[in-house]
């Protein structure tokens, strides 16, 4: 079950908290990937030379919406055997339409597309996060990505991609199979549509993110976090969280290897500067065992969670929020660096905090 940690975080952030339950593959295709014995470049994969179990699926469910045949009956008959599982997610969950078996959930699908506000969110999408030229860029990332993933763990699924409109309710919605994207969550922060949206539900803060360039590094960040949830998580303490963060920070950097850092955190520039700047003075606000081993989660949250800046200690109001979150994935770092023998099952298997303290070293 994903925990109350994990779940606030999510939801802050604008990303999915559903429960994924594990599912078994049938079949694996296994193959040899021949890795260098020395350093980082154990972790470097090619992934044109990666082959999948299944092809790697982009769908535009946006397209597929809008057109719908006229008679209900039959484009319910249509999307149900086309999207399954995410029909129901959607109509029910997503957008709570109505039961995803019931014709009468097309007509409301009908009037939430044809619903003046909904149209114009349409109709932005067309020209930013959802031009047919960028989804499949982002697809290309998000393909090689998961390229690599799979080259990682051979085992793991691949999930399907989907794009959609979410009414604002989810930028990412992950689950076992498919990621499905919100894409008006990346249509730029400036977008005229964006600056209507009340503050109090979303800060600047937080339409600063609302970048194209961040939706496949959110997308495939937020589907490990559920992902790997029930894997040596336990979210006991603060401890936990922040290494819970930094392996999946690792792992994303491993698959997107090509993207910036300051990208990967959600930040600027120059937020990864000022972290980079000051990371001995945040390990020495962090490591006191009344902050690091704190089990009031609304207490350690201060940590992780997205802000203006990290409301914690005596971090100050110019820092980046969630520097939990970029500790935890220098101190993974550290530990994987000096350990180049552990597996990536073995890393989120591994529930002792210890190793991974007495890896760590603080640049000054």
């Amino acid at each position: 079950m994903l925990t109350s940690e994990i779940r606030t975080t999510l939801s802050r952030s604008g990303l999915c908290t559903r429960v994924i339950n594990s599912i078994t593959l049938a079949f694996i295709t296994f193959f040899v990937i021949t890795f260098s014995s020395c350093g980082n470049h154990k972790w470097e994969i090619d992934p044109s030379k990666v082959v999948l179990d299944k092809e790697f699926s982009c769908r535009n469910f946006i397209y597929d919406i809008e057109n719908l045949d006229e008679n209900d009956s039959i484009a319910l008959v249509t999307i149900r055997n086309k999207y399954g599982s995410f029909w129901e997610d959607y109509s029910e969950d997503i957008i709570r339409i109505g039961n995803a078996r019931d014709p009468k959930t097309i007509s409301e699908l009908r009037k939430f597309m044809s619903h003046p506000d909904s149209r114009a969110t349409f109709e932005a999408i067309d020209t930013t996060s959802g031009k047919e030229s960028y989804l499949e860029s982002v697809g290309l990332i998000l393909e090689n990505g998961f390229k690599r993933f799979h080259a990682f763990m051979p085992h793991e699924p691949v999930p399907d991609i989907i794009w959609m409109n979410s009414a604002f309710n989810y930028a990412i919605y992950p689950r076992e199979e498919y990621i499905a994207v919100g894409l008006e969550w990346f249509m730029g922060p400036d977008h005229p549509i964006v600056g209507l949206l009340p503050p109090d539900l979303f800060p600047r803060y937080q339409q600063l993110r609302m970048h194209p360039d961040l939706m496949a590094s959110d997308a495939i960040k937020g589907w490990m976090l559920v992902h790997f949830s029930s894997r040596g998580y336990t979210g006991e303490r603060c401890i936990d969280d922040i290494l819970y963060w930094g392996k999946i920070m690792w792992l994303l950097d491993k698959c997107l290897p090509e993207s910036y850092e300051h990208v990967l955190m959600d930040w600027s520039p120059e937020d990864l500067v000022w972290a980079k700047s000051n990371e001995s003075a945040i390990w020495i606000e962090l490591q006191p065992s009344n902050v690091i081993f704190e089990t009031n989660r609304t207490i350690y949250n201060r940590w992780l969670s997205d802000g203006p800046f990290t409301k914690a200690g005596a971090i100050p109001q110019e820092s980046p929020d969630r520097l939990g979150v970029w500790m935890g994935w220098q101190i993974v770092e550290d530990y994987m660096a000096e350990n180049p023998e552990v597996t990536i099952d073995e890393l989120f298997s591994e529930s002792n905090y210890l190793p991974f303290l007495k890896s760590y070293r603080p640049q000054r």
